[in-house]
């Protein structure tokens, strides 16, 4: 008797330590996530201008993604915080912050290094543009060209869902070389645009002329079957008049008789 109640104290003190482990366990996965979720925030508010979210938020990204994992596949864990209430608020909280990693595309950023060829072309480019003021337009085309291609490359190959860190870089770049530099010139051809305008000064000429021309047409059709219809009645009042003046088979008989 006296071991069995040895053996039951010792079991309960075991499950009470054991259940105790696994909530400090919990606890302690939960304050690790909610502290990586705060450091992936302050890091993409830190990288917003110039966004540079991908790559200089990667490694805290992961590590947030890590910790929400650790929490998610531990048992006791999941059954304490995760579908509980109607908000969900760590599964809900993880969610919105892995959004802004998706809708970024930032996958994209270290595809094929991807972003890594892009920054050294563009790294290539700012150089130039340094070390030849005054003359950027044409010393630095051949570069502004290469990394506009390569940006573009990548633009048809993922149907337009590129890593925003490279959207932004390549909008800035072309801002710059376009409105801060003035390189970008579009060439005025004056013959092309005589001839253009030679085409909408005549359009109108056409309509009216083409409208003038069906109107004058049908207003002689008009005419014309007016005039059908007029020498058609009077035909038929002439015949009719006639008929009735001839005289008829028995008073022609008689006529013949009495000569």
């Amino acid at each position: 008797m006296y071991c069995s109640c040895i053996s039951a104290l010792i079991f309960f003190l075991l499950t009470h330590i054991l259940h105790a482990l696994a909530e400090n366990i919990c606890h302690k996965y939960l304050r690790d996530l909610a502290q990586k979720q705060s450091e992936f925030v302050q890091c993409s508010t830190m990288h917003s201008v110039p966004v540079r979210l991908c790559v200089g938020c990667e490694e805290p990204f992961t590590e947030m993604h890590v910790a929400y994992m650790n929490l998610r596949q531990e048992q006791n864990c999941t059954d304490t915080f995760f579908d509980k209430d109607r908000i969900n608020i760590v599964s809900t909280t993880q969610s919105i912050l892995r959004g802004i990693w998706r809708k970024a595309y930032c996958d994209d950023c270290f595809t094929s290094n991807n972003s890594y060829v892009f920054d050294l072309k563009r790294i290539a480019f700012d150089d130039c543009i340094t070390n030849h003021k005054s003359s950027e337009c044409a010393s630095c085309l051949s570069q502004y060209l290469d990394l506009n291609r390569f940006y573009l490359s990548l633009d048809k190959n993922n149907n337009g869902q590129v890593c925003y860190d490279m959207q932004d870089s390549m909008n800035r770049t072309r801002e710059q070389w376009s409105k801060d530099l003035g390189c970008c010139h579009r060439e005025f051809n004056i013959f092309l645009f005589a001839v253009v305008s030679c085409i909408i000064g005549t359009l109108p000429l056409i309509f009216y002329g083409t409208l003038y021309a069906l109107t004058k047409r049908q207003e002689r059709s008009r005419i014309l079957v007016e005039d059908t219809y007029r020498n058609g009645i009077s035909t038929f009042i002439n015949t009719s008049s006639s008929a009735t003046n001839l005289p008829t088979t028995t008073e022609a008989t008689r006529s013949h008789e009495h000569s």
